[in-house]
């Protein structure tokens, strides 16, 4: 029985018991009807809060530093998948670089400019486009890795180039280019995904 009608049931229980009561001890009817009326509305408001009470809320939204962490662990979970795989090291020394970093750039953008495009499009970079590229890759047999090799690190070359632009507007605070850069890296890497 699901438990709101068991609340209905203890309801009706509780207002016939107040009922009974006031009818046993004033012997009037009008008095048992309306004692059972307001106990029996009394009841329904306290069930609602308390049924109010008890539901979740939505989820709370993920704090920076959450959020940080979890990008964070993407790239850690990624460069682990990575070396289970074992493809060329020339593929590993380039993904792991990317990954070292991202998280330098992550963390600093992050802090100095959470609400920035340039921030949401490096965290999108990190989250979406890097595992994008490299899983596919990951999961294709040992000869179609080699001959998709190249192509895999010259798209890993573009990522960095435009990473360590990313990391010197950052380091010289040119905030007027932080816009122009971020358009150009979502139209590159961030769009289509």
């Amino acid at each position: 029985m699901p438990s709101a009608a068991k609340r209905w049931i203890w309801l009706g229980c509780g207002a016939l018991l107040v009922a009974f009561v006031a009818y046993a001890i004033f012997e009037l009817l009008l008095v048992a009807v309306v004692s059972s009326a307001v106990a029996s509305l009394v009841t329904l408001v306290v069930f609602r809060y308390l049924e109010r009470r008890s539901q979740p809320g939505p989820p709370d939204k993920p704090t920076p530093r959450e959020a940080l962490l979890s990008m964070l662990n993407g790239l850690l979970g990624l460069n682990i998948h990575l070396r289970e795989q074992a493809p060329p090291r020339q593929v590993i020394e380039r993904v792991e670089s990317l990954i070292d970093k991202l998280r330098g750039l992550l963390e600093d953008l992050n802090q100095r400019h959470p609400d920035h495009e340039l921030t949401w499009t490096v965290n999108q970079m990190a989250r979406r486009y890097l595992p994008k590229v490299v899983k596919p890759y990951l999961a294709l047999s040992r000869g179609d890795r080699e001959s998709t090799r190249d192509e895999l690190l010259r798209s890993l070359d573009g990522l960095e180039a435009e990473l360590d632009n990313v990391a010197e507007l950052v380091r010289g605070d040119k905030m007027g280019d932080f816009k122009a850069k971020a358009a150009f890296l979502r139209a590159r890497f961030v769009q289509g995904m």
